[in-house]
């Protein structure tokens, strides 16, 4: 068996790098610079410190992906 990890976002490294481009409102329309900066700080004050770029079944909003297990000839 070999684990899948998914890609997550630091939260506060895309603030202080300023590299808001391709994040989107739940709809997909892409967010301005401002409105993503403040998303993001919206998800620091929940207590989250990294996000999911995609769908993630086992996710944890400090660590990131926690692994899927798949068969070895999957991937």
């Amino acid at each position: 068996m070999k684990t899948l990890i998914h890609v997550c976002i630091d939260i506060r490294g895309t603030i202080w790098n300023r590299h808001f481009d391709g994040i989107n409102h739940e709809d997909g329309t892409p967010m301005t610079a401002r409105e993503a900066f403040n998303a993001l700080c919206d998800e620091l004050v929940k207590g989250r410190r990294v996000l999911p770029c995609g769908e993630c079944d086992n996710f944890d909003f400090q660590k990131g992906c926690l692994g899927h297990q798949i068969a070895e000839d999957v991937a």
